[in-house]
């Protein structure tokens, strides 16, 4: 009689870094939309349109989750933190990509997933190694390869990426601990249906009216928003953040391809060592918890 690894663990985790590769790719996409918009229209008309449009998806989604009870939440105290640090995470962020290069912006970001993996500990209560700090702190100065030596300091631009990072590694968190208590559509919901409203009344006072081009790439925005979104907040239901938050990493092929292609950008030497460091320091994590899951997995018997 032979025995085996449970692999359930496994299958759970491939499907949500599977679900964040999707999301990492669809968020760059709408990430280089903001950006040809510009500094054309107020950081709130953005979110706004970012947010309405976005719960077409979430409607067509709600059926294969149970409809309307699916948006039941055991922990409204749980979806107004995530929901305000999202939202808090988007006006910073969209204000910094619409006078940042994408590249750079996109370099910024990957302090998320770092960030996520750290409050992991005092939030969650989920042990990190200190191997796996160490690769966070390289994760880091991979960013700062990358930004640090420009020159041009950390501007008001470069603060509130900064700090829109922050905030997503906030939103990890609490996505997480929300994973095993609410279905993802009342997370996305809510963050979503909140940020229209938020965003609605605030660029009431600062309107500009949208052309026919605008307008569709506004609603593309939105639409590309809800469907990131839910394949975002699935990936955190099915895996924790220490295994998918280095996949966010793959943004910045993306974010080089469209800079290159769109932005007319190419991507530097000094890009592409911060880049590497980077998913190197992110690889490293993903095999440090994928050890830890196969020595905590449980033996089954086989059958045979």
């Amino acid at each position: 009689m032979t025995t085996r690894p449970h692999i359930a663990a496994g299958d759970s985790y491939g499907k949500g870094i599977a679900c964040q590769l999707f999301a990492v790719l669809v968020f760059t996409c709408m990430a280089s939309l903001i950006k040809s918009l510009g500094p054309g229209y107020s950081t709130a008309q953005i979110v706004f349109f970012r947010s309405l449009p976005a719960l077409i998806p979430l409607l067509l989604y709600l059926p294969s989750q149970g409809g309307w009870s699916a948006l039941r939440t055991r922990r409204p105290g749980l979806q107004a933190v995530r929901a305000t640090a999202g939202l808090a995470s988007m006006f910073c962020g969209f204000y910094a990509i619409a006078y940042m290069t994408l590249a750079d912006y996109v370099a910024i970001s990957f302090t998320a997933p770092l960030f996520g993996t750290l409050l992991s500990i005092p939030l969650l209560g989920e042990r990190v190694g200190y191997q796996r700090l160490a690769a966070c702190l390289v994760g880091f100065s991979g960013i700062l390869i990358m930004v640090g030596p420009t020159g041009a300091g950390i501007d008001l631009s470069a603060g509130l990426a900064i700090a829109s990072a922050f905030l997503y590694g906030v939103v990890m968190v609490t996505m997480r601990r929300l994973g095993g208590i609410d279905n993802s559509a009342a997370t996305v919901f809510y963050f979503t249906f909140g940020s229209a409203c938020i965003g609605g009344a605030i660029m009431m006072f600062d309107w500009v009216s949208p052309t026919p081009r605008d307008l569709v790439l506004l609603a593309t925005i939105g639409i590309l928003g809800g469907i990131g979104q839910i394949f975002m907040t699935q990936a955190f239901r099915l895996a924790p953040p220490s295994v998918v938050a280095p996949f966010d990493y793959t943004a910045m092929v993306w974010a080089l391809l469209i800079g290159w292609l769109v932005f007319n950008g190419l991507p530097t030497v000094q890009s592409l060592l911060g880049a590497a460091v980077i998913c190197s320091s992110g690889l490293f994590i993903l095999y440090r918890e994928t050890i830890r899951g196969v020595r905590k997995a449980p033996v089954k018997q086989s059958s045979i």
